[in-house]
């Protein structure tokens, strides 16, 4: 499945006068390289195509990537992030790849939400020869045995998962990936 990223592309002006839908449309951001080719083909359309010279760029709606990445007014910069997140095709990602991810990038952040696989193997790894410790941390813990991952709370005790990706931030892991691209 492929999540193609678009801009509702229209300038300030024509959006203060009502004609927003005459000159504005949508462009989808996977035909282009970076922000800069972006920003050469509006400029270009706006300038040649539409006859207007004093272009100044408005995006008024988006589609296919995350809303925190999202501005009416986006410097290339900005815009460059979304290339890095089309870049990254995190929504074409599976489960265990995001929280293999997220596990990196709690292990850089000093976080400790890291994800695990419920298995005997996450018993052996945190609680190995600590019986005792393991049962406290599943009875103050919430803890279904039929989820297929697991995590600590902030107390040290056992949260079960059955979509880890609810648990996961993922526009701070977003904004980690794109940073360290």
């Amino acid at each position: 499945m492929e999540n193609t990223a678009k801009l509702f592309v229209t300038d300030y002006a024509s959006y203060n006068e009502g004609k927003q839908f005459e000159f504005g449309y949508w462009v989808e951001l996977n035909d282009f390289n970076d922000a800069e080719e972006f920003n050469t083909y509006i400029t270009t359309h706006f300038n040649n195509v539409v006859g207007l010279q004093d272009f100044e760029p408005m995006y008024t709606d988006f589609e296919g990537f995350p809303d925190s990445l999202y501005s009416e007014s986006m410097s290339e910069s900005e815009l460059e992030k979304i290339f890095k997140y089309i870049e990254l095709d995190y929504e074409n990602k599976d489960d265990s790849e995001k929280v293999s991810l997220w596990n990196e990038y709690c292990s850089e952040q000093r976080n400790e939400d890291e994800i695990h696989n419920f298995d005997d193997d996450f018993f052996d790894i945190f609680f190995e020869g600590k019986p005792m410790e393991a049962a406290k941390a599943a009875s103050f813990g919430d803890v279904n045995w039929s989820d297929d991952y697991i995590s600590f709370d902030g107390y040290g005790n056992l949260k079960s998962l059955s979509n880890p990706i609810h648990a996961i931030d993922e526009n701070a892991l977003i904004e980690w990936l794109i940073e360290n691209l």
